[in-house]
Formats: C-alpha cells, structure tokens, sequence
C-alpha cells in the first residue's frame, strides 16, 4: 500500500478504472484496497482535471478515463503556462 501523499495513488486507481469493466467508486476501493476517503480524494481529482495528461468522466456511477495524452507535453504545457 502507498502512503497518503503519495502520487503511486493516482496511477493505481487509473489502473483499477482501466482494467474494470464495470469501474464504479465500490469496485474501485475493492480492487485497490485503498481506503474509500482515498479513491475519493483522487477520483475528485481525476475529475477535476488535477493530473497531467488524463481525462476521466464519471458516467452515472461508473468512472471512464476518456483520453491518455503523452505525459511530458502535458507536463511541458503545464510548466509553459505557469512559469
């Protein structure tokens, strides 16, 4: 298990929400055995935008990572558009 703070988080609820079909917030915490506050905390985040290079929906209950873009443009857009 990752510690709180921890970007590990991130990419594994990305990796639950990819490899379940059906990837509603229980399924999620279940396969990651996260706690339920925490899969919150970064499907919130997910969500909102917060992580370079994702695009996540929430569709009814079932969360859909909608576009993968190329990390280090995202990150270089990120950076460009903030310095």
């Amino acid at each position: 298990m990752f510690s709180k703070g921890d970007l590990n988080r991130i990419w594994l609820v990305l990796g639950a929400i990819d490899s379940l079909e059906l990837a509603t917030w229980v399924a999620i915490t279940n396969v990651t055995k996260m706690p339920k506050s925490s899969v919150k905390d970064v499907l919130n985040k997910l969500i909102e935008g917060q992580v370079a290079g994702v695009v996540v929906e929430k569709q009814g209950t079932i969360y859909k990572i909608i576009k993968w873009n190329d990390f280090r443009q995202s990150v270089a857009k990120i950076f460009k558009n903030n310095t």
